[in-house]
C-alpha cells in the first residue's frame, strides 16, 4: 500500500512539475526569417516566380538553405551570433546553365527577452545588401530593401528583381 502512495505521489509530482510558461508557444513571436519576394523586371508590381532555385549559404562549411524550388517568395534565417550572412543564390543548380549570384546582408542584432520558456529572440536592425560580383552573369538584376529591420515575417523585407 505505500509503495503505491509513494508512486501516485511521484506521478503527481512529475505531471505538476510542468508549468504552461514552460512551453514555448507557436504563436509567441521567435526570430524572424528575412522575407524576400521575387518580382519581374519588366513590370516590378507583379510578383515572378523563380524556377529551380536553390540557395546556400557561402561560408567555408556551406549549407543548403532551400534546394531547388519553383517559388515568388522566402524565408531566409539570418546569423543571430553575427552581423552579417552570405548567401549563394543559385538558378539551375547543378545543370550547365547554372547561374550564381552571391549576396552578403549586414545587420545589427538587437536580443530581446520573450519569456522563460523561449527565451530571447533576435531583431536585426540596419539591414544592407551588397551583391559579391564574381560572375559576369547575374540573374538578379536588382535587389530593393523594402525594410530596414527585420523584427516579424508578416511582410517582405527584400524584392528581388530578375
Amino acid at each position: 500500500m505505500i509503495k503505491k502512495i509513494i508512486l501516485l505521489l511521484i506521478l503527481i509530482s512529475c505531471l505538476n512539475g510542468c508549468t504552461r510558461d514552460d512551453i514555448c508557444s507557436e504563436a509567441t513571436a521567435t526570430t524572424p526569417l528575412l522575407i524576400i519576394t521575387f518580382k519581374d523586371i519588366t513590370n516590378p508590381l507583379v510578383a515572378k516566380s523563380v524556377e529551380n532555385l536553390t540557395i546556400d549559404t557561402d561560408y567555408t562549411n556551406s549549407v543548403r538553405v532551400i534546394d531547388g524550388i519553383q517559388t515568388d517568395s522566402i524565408g531566409l534565417p539570418l546569423r543571430p551570433g553575427a552581423n552579417s550572412a552570405r548567401f549563394r543564390f543559385i538558378l539551375n543548380a547543378g545543370e550547365t546553365n547554372e547561374i550564381t549570384d552571391v549576396y552578403e546582408f549586414n545587420y545589427e542584432r538587437e536580443d530581446i527577452y520573450v519569456n522563460r520558456a523561449c527565451g530571447f529572440k533576435t531583431i536585426y536592425n540596419s539591414l544592407t545588401a551588397t551583391e559579391d560580383d564574381e560572375g559576369l552573369i547575374d540573374w538578379i538584376i536588382n535587389l530593393n530593401i523594402l525594410k530596414t529591420t527585420v523584427e516579424n515575417e508578416i511582410e517582405a523585407h527584400i524584392t528581388i528583381l530578375h
